[in-house]
């Protein structure tokens, strides 16, 4: 008897290995499929396409949004009319003298090529840094929520993956700015307002289309990560979004 079990056993023993779905697949199908993506994500091998190029490419779109709309006067200008009226508001508050307003106003008019090397470098740094923390923070509140044996690389492929569509919106919203010559526009009911920083304005930016879409996506990925049903991946995520909009309205670090 042992013997006629002997082949099915061996059989069972050796999981069918899934092969990675190719790259340029994946990017078309966070768009179009995301939950088979992820799917295959999750059962293949990790690889270093799967979250480099998505953060190059946010990365590279970026740094050329950030030289379109300095290199339009328009835009740019927008943005130190922007700064000015923070200016007299600061001033009226009594936290900046006429003095240091003066000073700068005169920085603001040297905004140029400083501007962009520095734009530049910030982008370099800050997104990398921030697709760090926020797969940390999910990964670890994902353990803890979600259970389940979910490696960190995981995630943070998940989350560089569901970039994309960060990508998309900035090359939306640079186009919005040259439509509207506003150095803030988005796809938010901001497009409607006046910029401020006003704790109005400053929800009212963080109801963005894409920002929903890549919140969506991100939750399915976590889903199929975690094994769990999607309403309890769409609570965690969206749960988490919420308490950044609440602390943002508070703590400009935040924002």
């Amino acid at each position: 008897m042992s013997e006629n079990f002997q082949p099915h056993e061996q059989e069972s023993s050796f999981a069918p290995e899934v092969k990675p779905m190719p790259f340029v697949d994946k990017l078309t199908g966070i768009f179009a499929s995301p939950s088979e993506v992820f799917e295959n994500l999750v059962k293949s091998k990790i690889s270093l396409t799967d979250w480099l190029i998505p953060m190059l490419i946010l990365i590279l779109i970026s740094i050329v949004s950030t030289f379109l709309k300095f290199g339009n006067e328009q835009i740019r200008d927008s943005l130190i009319q922007f700064q000015e009226k923070r200016f007299e508001q600061l001033i009226e508050e009594g936290k900046m003298t006429e003095e240091q307003a003066e000073i700068a106003r005169e920085r603001l008019e040297q905004v140029g090529a400083s501007q962009k090397i520095f734009s530049t470098i910030g982008i370099l740094i800050g997104v990398p840094i921030s697709f760090l923390i926020v797969s940390l923070v999910y990964f670890l509140l994902g353990k803890f929520f979600l259970g389940g044996n979910v490696e960190f690389m995981t995630v943070f492929s998940i989350y560089s993956l569901s970039s994309l569509i960060t990508s998309v919106e900035v090359i939306v919203s640079t186009i919005l700015a040259f439509i509207t010559g506003s150095f803030f526009a988005n796809v938010s009911p901001t497009i409607f307002m006046e910029p401020s920083t006003s704790k109005v304005y400053i929800l009212a930016s963080k109801f963005n289309f894409f920002t929903f879409w890549q919140l969506a996506v991100f939750a399915i990925g976590l889903a199929k990560a975690f094994d769990k049903k999607y309403i309890q991946s769409f609570g965690l995520v969206f749960g988490v979004w919420v308490v950044w909009v609440v602390l943002s309205l508070f703590l400009p670090f935040f924002g």
